[in-house]
């Protein structure tokens, strides 16, 4: 793997020193040339000195501090963090009909984060709201972050007005901009433009970012033979060329800015030119992808529990699975995407929520792995029990028969027959018992009353209507 890695490495090379990335932001570019780096009209060319300089800069771990220390949030320790899916403007209900997501849709994914131990960050881009005016989508869906959870905060991209609205938010919520910029508080999620561009609003994002020291998380979100090549290594390698050029204009503006690599590959199904994400190819890349990261020593996302299928079926579970337990094997750093994505990233389902919760649960409970104590070999137990007596009453398994088996939140126990008909109606019904229990014992982790005023005060000056805000 390692010769494979090296040559992606050494492709991605020769696309940013003779290829170059074209970047749609004069201030950006005129910062650079002041960098030394080779500027020709909108094209910039970095020297493989100055990648290696810039990722030397780049901190291989941080801390990401939710409002509630308990959820705090380490990136790039070992220990694999997860989001929930984001981007959606879509909703897929339990009988498979799809409908444009609204913000109730939102504030409720935002509760069911918050519900979920799996997940320490809430927030971003959990569904795309189709009800709310755009120009105040980034307030009011961080408002509701912020005002119903507790949770680490995930930021929105967009114009370095509307970041700086967002960092206007959080220093309020955090005591002050100065409070603000003293750790790591909001991580914002930026693509590329492939090939081999960035936008001015991800620009503008790293930015203000880099200027308020929050971490950014870089992914050139490639497209296999649509806006990358068609071969999986060839895609990498453009991929990591455009990840590795926005690492270095973050550090280029503030050294140490807190960054996370991803490369979010998709192959595309060539005889339709529709997305394959359920395919190997996807988490083939989430391998390379974590081995790049390894090797420049800085943190990386990708992965997740995508799927192509239309509903929660054996489609859903199979492909979600894969992706999932390649991640964590890989000790994928953050992955996104890690819960309801369904359509190829088209659409979220509360159902596939549910679902993908508990394929984090196994994945993580395989990977925990064997305890081998005293307690575990039970080997006075064996002695005790010897060959004339059985275990089931015996005081050790009295003692371990809570703890020592995996539990299933949602599925039935042993070999009982389904209570509500077919085994698949059983299942949606417990679904949906376990998604109408959360939401009902939701309790909001609201900031202190004079925080959440100042912020409801902050959107009022901006002409957000109370009308729209978390409820």
């Amino acid at each position: 793997m390692k010769d494979r890695i090296d040559k992606i490495h050494e492709a991605s090379m020769i696309i940013l020193e003779n290829i170059g990335i074209r970047l749609h932001h004069p201030e950006v570019l005129s910062l650079l040339r002041d960098r030394g780096v080779r500027i020709k009209g909108e094209a910039a060319y970095f020297g493989r000195h100055q990648i290696n300089a810039c990722l030397e800069k780049a901190p291989s771990c941080f801390t990401v501090h939710a409002r509630n220390p308990e959820h705090n949030m380490e990136i790039g320790t070992g220990q694999t963090q997860y989001a929930a899916g984001y981007g959606c403007p879509a909703v897929i209900e339990a009988d498979g009909t799809r409908r444009n997501a609204l913000m109730d849709d939102y504030r409720r994914f935002v509760k069911l984060v918050d519900q979920s131990p799996e997940f320490r960050l809430n927030g971003g881009i959990l569904v795309q709201p189709g009800d709310i005016p755009a120009e105040w989508t980034h307030l009011v869906m961080t408002h509701a972050a912020m005002a119903l959870s507790d949770k680490c905060i995930m930021g929105i991209p967009g114009s370095a007005r509307q970041v700086g609205q967002l960092m206007d938010m959080a220093a309020i919520l955090y005591g002050g901009t100065e409070k603000l910029k003293q750790k790591p508080r909001i991580i914002t999620l930026v693509n590329t433009l492939s090939p081999l561009q960035i936008d001015r609003n991800s620009l503008d994002t790293i930015l203000v970012h880099a200027r308020y020291n929050q971490p950014v998380v870089i992914c050139a979100g490639v497209m296999t033979g649509t806006t990358s090549p068609v071969t999986l290594a060839g895609s990498i390698a453009q991929g990591n060329a455009e990840t590795l050029a926005g690492i270095a204009i973050a550090q280029m503006i503030n050294p140490s800015t807190p960054v996370v690599m991803a490369i979010n590959t998709t192959p595309v199904d060539m005889r339709t030119g529709g997305v394959n994400v359920g395919s190997p190819a996807q988490s083939l890349a989430v391998k390379y992808t974590a081995g790049l990261a390894r090797k420049y020593g800085v943190p990386c996302r990708c992965g997740g529990s995508s799927s192509d299928a239309a509903g929660v079926t054996a489609q859903s579970g199979w492909e979600s699975m894969m992706s999932m337990f390649v991640s964590r094997r890989e000790k994928v750093d953050l992955v996104i995407h890690s819960a309801g994505i369904l359509a190829g990233y088209a659409a979220m389902s509360f159902e596939k929520f549910i679902t993908d919760r508990e394929v984090i649960r196994l994945v993580e409970s395989y990977c925990d792995d064997l305890d081998t104590d005293d307690n575990a070999m039970a080997l006075n137990a064996v002695a005790e029990v010897g060959w004339q007596n059985q275990y089931l009453t015996h005081p050790h398994t009295m003692k371990n028969c809570r703890d020592a088996a995996w539990v299933s939140g949602i599925t039935p126990a042993g070999n009982a027959s389904s209570p509500v008909g077919s085994p698949n109606q059983a299942l949606m019904a417990a679904i949906d018992k376990k998604l109408t229990g959360m939401i009902d014992g939701f309790t909001p982790g609201a900031p202190d009353p004079s925080v959440l005023q100042q912020l409801n005060d902050y959107l009022l000056e901006l002409n957000v209507p109370l009308s729209l805000l978390a409820h």
